[in-house]
């Protein structure tokens, strides 16, 4: 009776200490064909020998385990790398994402609104919004898509309307007119693409009494020291023709804006007065150029009228490194910060392809109206790489192999982001 028990309770150790062996031998094998180290199919076949030699219980017990391995392993195969994190899934959704050790790791960037209002000045052919008033799906927007979202980072935004093609004088009167009925007493931050640089720039420097108070300049591609292309239009088209009388009045002003504040507004008057007799002091005091002496004169003498505008002598290099600039001083409570553009190539039959050889060749690397040197002003932030156009996000068909598609709402949610970080 005792040998029969005795014989018992061995066999009974002998296939408790097999299965207990079998089932961690399957647990070390599970864990590692989750960490790749083991193929799934090994693993299943190891523990199917083992298996053999056990009872039924205990070949239950070992043989469910690379089952539950082989499933797990298959569907970590099918998912994207990527999910196999799931505390990072919820943010799926973002666009921008790093390439991290062969994950595609999505990241969130961080936005903040700027301390002040934000008023946006459009350039030169810019406006605010064309369309019928009542039917907001048929309006055009200059500022497509950048006002919105940044008013829902939580800023205050101003869209200026300024005259399209007026000199810079008049389009910074205009601005300071809305401001002045509409910011009273308030702080703001002009951020302000191509010409719209130029009018702001005018309006602080000149323009004295305020009831609101400019923080910061932001410009965009603005040319500040002139385009080569408005140069070639005056040379072979006739159009932007120099007046030294607008240009003697704008030496007055800037005398006076380092002056008194009583000498800055008698050099405005002056200047209201030399502006209404511009048109005479043309007829004799014009720039050398015929660009009439061709078949096609007589048909250009009758159209040039008819395209020219103020704001086109305002924008030649001339009249901004000799006449605007030196007359018109950063104010020293006022930060000024600039942004250039440039694309590396341009096809000659993109819109802006003729405009960016000639400023190529003159100036080098440039958007297509603006150069990089020109844009520099103040403490230059980077360079971007897109047109001119595209910094106002326009939406259009791009011509031309290259032409990389520009995110222009992400620029503006950066510069947003650093007035933020520097105070404003």
């Amino acid at each position: 009776m005792l040998v029969n028990t005795t014989s018992f309770l061995l066999s009974h150790l002998r296939s408790t200490l097999s299965a207990t062996a079998n089932s961690t031998s399957a647990a070390f094998t599970s864990i590692k064909t989750s960490l790749g180290l083991v193929g799934a199919k090994s693993g299943l076949e190891k523990n199917k020998g083992s298996s053999a030699s056990t009872s039924s219980a205990s070949s239950s017990l070992s043989s469910s385990s690379p089952s539950s391995s082989n499933v797990s392993y298959s569907r970590e195969v099918e998912m994207p790398k990527h999910e196999q994190y799931p505390s990072l899934q919820p943010w799926r959704g973002l666009d921008r994402r790093i390439k991290n050790y062969g994950y595609t790791m999505p990241i969130s960037p961080n936005y903040t609104a700027p301390r002040h209002p934000i008023v946006l000045c459009h350039g030169l052919f810019g406006f605010d919004k064309m369309g019928p008033e009542g039917i907001p799906h048929l309006q055009i927007h200059y500022w497509s898509g950048i006002e919105k979202a940044l008013t829902q980072l939580g800023a205050k935004v101003i869209v200026a309307g300024v005259p399209r093609t007026g000199a810079i004088k008049k389009r910074a009167e205009d601005l300071h007119r809305m401001l002045s009925a509409s910011m009273e007493g308030v702080p703001v931050n002009f951020l302000a693409h191509s010409m719209g640089g130029l009018d702001c720039r005018y309006l602080i420097s000149h323009i004295k009494d305020k009831n609101y108070h400019v923080q910061s300049l932001t410009t965009l591609s603005t040319p500040h020291r002139g385009s080569p292309m408005m140069d070639w239009f005056r040379d072979n088209l006739g159009v932007g023709l120099r007046d030294p009388t607008e240009e003697e009045a704008m030496r007055q002003l800037g005398e006076a804006a380092r002056a008194s504040r009583a000498a800055v507004q008698e050099a405005s008057n002056v200047m209201q007065r030399l502006m209404e007799n511009a048109t005479e002091a043309m007829a004799g005091t014009t720039q050398a150029v015929d660009p009439f002496a061709s078949p096609i004169g007589p048909l250009l003498s009758r159209l040039v009228p008819l395209l020219d505008t103020p704001a086109y002598r305002n924008l030649t290099t001339n009249y901004c490194q000799e006449v605007f600039n030196p007359n018109t001083p950063d104010d020293p409570s006022v930060k000024y910060y600039s942004y250039g553009a440039s694309v590396k190539q341009m096809p000659i039959w993109a819109p802006l392809g003729f405009a960016w050889e000639i400023i190529k060749a003159k100036e080098g690397e440039n958007d297509g109206l603006v150069s990089l040197s020109s844009a520099r002003w103040g403490e230059y932030v980077e360079t971007v790489e897109c047109d001119h156009w595209d910094l106002n996000n326009r939406k259009r068909i791009k011509l031309g192999a290259g032409q990389k598609a520009f995110d222009a709402v992400e620029l503006y949610m950066n510069v947003a982001t650093r007035l933020y970080k520097e105070g404003y």
